[in-house]
């Protein structure tokens, strides 16, 4: 794919990039909506053939291709539906906790009592971190002068899948939660990540996104943890538009996440709850953040006792994955996409990330397998 500085150029920079190097009379010159239409007839000819092959893994294993649930739940073994995955030690954790606190005041240390997470160590972790990328809708009317105005912005959601164990990783990408978890769920039959790994995924604390994976995965075990980055950018926003000026916001902005960070979610709600009105300029945002952290509070681990631990506090591999496969080439001021068009260029970025680019290419196929996600450098 072409790429100008690590970026993907538009169409029509590319359209002129093309006719420069191919010295063609103007009839034979390619036009940027022939590259537009292959873009997209490719991508959605991506997706359908990683459609077929999740059908053929899911009915290989007897699970239902329409919920992705298995057929026969009693026949699930153990090590795939509830596995025993060593748990870290308590005295490893006791000692991280005491290092952690020494010299520092009670509320700015970790509550061994607070602390109802099984902790797990990384390796034996499957990771997910799934969001929706939102882009600008195109018009029915497509791109005709002088269109009527809409009612409202549309979007097209391209739901962002991250999975990672390990040195490993693989981006799935595609329109729908449930359909993308459908597929998540053969990608992990397919490469033995279910089998002995505790599953744990990150997300934004959206509804939609935890209820899908409540019905795709009622079968097994799991973990939902709220992204640390989602909750501070949450508390960043809310806090700017309840407090007057800048100084007070950071004042309590700070404040709220040093509890949120130990997992001291009542302290957190607390604190909010005493702001003084006299630093309020509209206290609706202070109720809808304390609603916020209500509704997750079961998701809002200790992140600093799993910080210390090593393990992964933030789905910021995913939303390094949402940049590369959508925003980075979608998101920009004036442009809007049809559904099957801002599909196809995610699909195509995503297998130039799985660097599944060649067996496609040349082969017609994908090795749906994950890969090194470690940069090797050039010698």
């Amino acid at each position: 794919m072409l790429r100008l500085a690590g970026k993907i150029p538009s169409y029509r920079v590319t359209e002129e990039i093309l006719n420069q190097i191919r010295w063609q009379d103007d009839e034979d010159m390619i036009k940027h909506r022939t590259l537009s239409d292959t873009v997209e007839r490719e991508g959605n000819e991506i997706i359908d053939y990683i459609k077929q092959t999740a059908d053929d893994l899911l009915k290989e294993n007897n699970f239902d291709i329409k919920t992705g649930v298995p057929i026969d739940m009693e026949n699930i073994e153990e090590s795939f539906s509830d596995p025993k995955t060593p748990m870290i030690s308590n005295d490893i954790t006791d000692k991280i906790i005491d290092e952690y606190n020494q010299g520092k005041e009670k509320e700015r240390q970790i509550d061994r009592s607070l602390i109802n997470e099984t902790l797990i160590a990384d390796e034996y972790c499957t990771n997910v971190s799934v969001d929706d990328v939102g882009t600008t809708e195109q018009k029915e009317t497509g791109r005709m002068k002088d269109p009527p105005k809409k009612d409202k912005k549309h979007y097209v959601k391209n739901t962002v899948i991250h999975i990672q164990q390990g040195n490993w990783k693989y981006i799935l990408d595609g329109l729908g939660i449930r359909n993308m978890l459908i597929i998540l769920t053969a990608f992990l039959l397919h490469n033995s990540l279910f089998e002995n790994k505790c599953l744990i995924f990150f997300t934004d604390g959206a509804s939609d996104i935890r209820n899908a994976i409540k019905d795709v995965f009622s079968w097994r075990s799991y973990r939902i943890i709220l992204d640390w980055y989602h909750l501070k950018k949450k508390c960043q926003e809310r806090l700017s538009m309840a407090m007057k000026g800048r100084e007070v916001r950071n004042v309590a902005l700070k404040n709220v996440l040093v509890f949120l960070w130990l997992g001291k979610i009542d302290a957190a709600i607390e604190y909010l709850m005493n702001i003084e009105s006299n630093k309020l300029k509209n206290e609706d945002h202070i109720k809808k953040l304390i609603e916020y952290i209500q509704k997750n509070k079961s998701y809002i681990p200790c992140y600093a006792l799993r910080k210390c631990l090593g393990l992964r506090v933030s789905s910021n591999r995913g939303e390094k994955a949402n940049d590369l496969v959508v925003a980075q080439r979608q998101k920009h001021n004036g442009m809007s996409w049809s559904k099957p068009g801002s599909s196809g260029l995610a699909n195509i970025n995503t297998i130039f990330l799985n660097k599944e680019d060649q067996n496609w290419i040349i082969h017609r196929q994908l090795e749906f397998k994950m890969i090194s996600a470690v940069n090797k450098k050039a010698a």
